[in-house]
C-alpha cells in the first residue's frame, strides 16, 4: 500500500445526518452562531495575506495571497483560525468563492478540531480528486493523512460564483461529511474519532478565495486564555 492511501472508499454516498445537538429542540439547534461577528477573534499566521471587507451580503474574509508561513508538517499553508471557541459535534454552513484559477488543482479548505498548528482535520475541496486532493485529511504531528471513505470526482468550482458549503461533524461517531450547493448527497465523507474537540479554520492549501455567511450550530465551549 502506498503511503498516501486513505481509508477504504465506497462508491455509494453515505447517509450522514446532523448530530442530535444540531436538530430538534436542543438548545444548540435553536440558533446559528455567526463566526464573523467578532473579527478580532480570528488569527492569522500571516495577517498581511488576509483582508476583511464589507460585501453585499455582509462581512467577507478574503485570502489575497500565499501566506508567508511554513507549517510544521505537510498541510495547508493558508489558514485563518477562530480562537474564541472550540467544537465537538457541529453543523457548519458558509459561502465561499475561489478567486484563483490556474493550471493546478485549485482548492479551498475548511479546517476543524484544531488544537495546534500540527493537529487538526481539514476538508480539501479540490477541483479534481486524486492522491492528495479533494479529500478529508487528518494532521496529527505528521504530514496530512487522507481519511476519506467517500468522494466525488471533484469540486466543480465556477468563476465569480459564491458556492454554498455545509460541513457536519459528529464527535461521538466520528462521522464527517461535506455538501456543496444544496446537493442532497455529500461530496466528501469520512469517519474518525482521533480529535474530539477543536477550533474552526478557513483557507486554502495554495490558492486564493473569499468566505462569507459562516454560521455554526453544535456543541461548543469557550477557549480560556492561557
Amino acid at each position: 500500500m502506498v503511503a498516501w492511501a486513505c481509508a477504504q472508499e465506497s462508491v455509494i454516498p453515505p447517509i450522514i445526518e446532523e448530530p442530535s445537538c444540531c436538530k430538534g429542540s436542543s438548545r444548540a439547534a435553536a440558533f446559528a452562531l455567526d463566526l464573523f461577528a467578532e473579527e478580532k477573534a480570528w488569527t492569522f499566521a500571516d495577517a498581511g495575506a488576509w483582508k476583511w471587507e464589507q460585501g453585499d451580503a455582509g462581512k467577507e474574509l478574503h485570502l489575497l495571497k500565499q501566506n508567508a508561513y511554513k507549517p510544521p508538517f505537510r498541510s495547508p499553508v493558508n489558514l485563518a483560525w477562530l480562537d474564541s471557541r472550540e467544537w465537538s459535534s457541529f453543523s457548519l454552513t458558509l459561502e465561499c468563492q475561489l478567486t484563483s484559477f490556474n493550471e493546478g488543482n485549485n482548492d479551498l479548505c475548511i479546517a476543524f478540531a484544531g488544537t495546534a498548528p500540527d493537529q487538526f482535520y481539514y476538508a480539501h475541496l479540490g477541483e479534481k480528486a486524486d492522491e492528495p486532493h479533494h479529500q478529508i485529511h487528518l494532521v496529527k504531528q505528521a504530514d496530512r493523512k487522507p481519511i476519506t471513505t467517500y468522494r466525488t470526482a471533484g469540486t466543480p468550482w465556477k468563476k465569480d460564483t459564491w458556492h454554498k458549503v455545509k460541513v457536519v461533524r459528529n464527535g461521538d461517531t466520528g462521522d464527517i461529511a461535506v455538501w456543496l450547493d444544496d446537493a442532497p448527497e455529500p461530496i466528501l465523507a469520512a469517519r474518525d474519532t482521533t480529535l474530539p474537540w477543536g477550533k474552526i479554520g478557513l483557507g486554502s492549501f495554495d490558492d486564493e478565495g473569499r468566505f462569507r455567511n459562516i454560521r455554526i450550530r453544535g456543541t461548543s465551549r469557550k477557549i480560556e486564555p492561557r
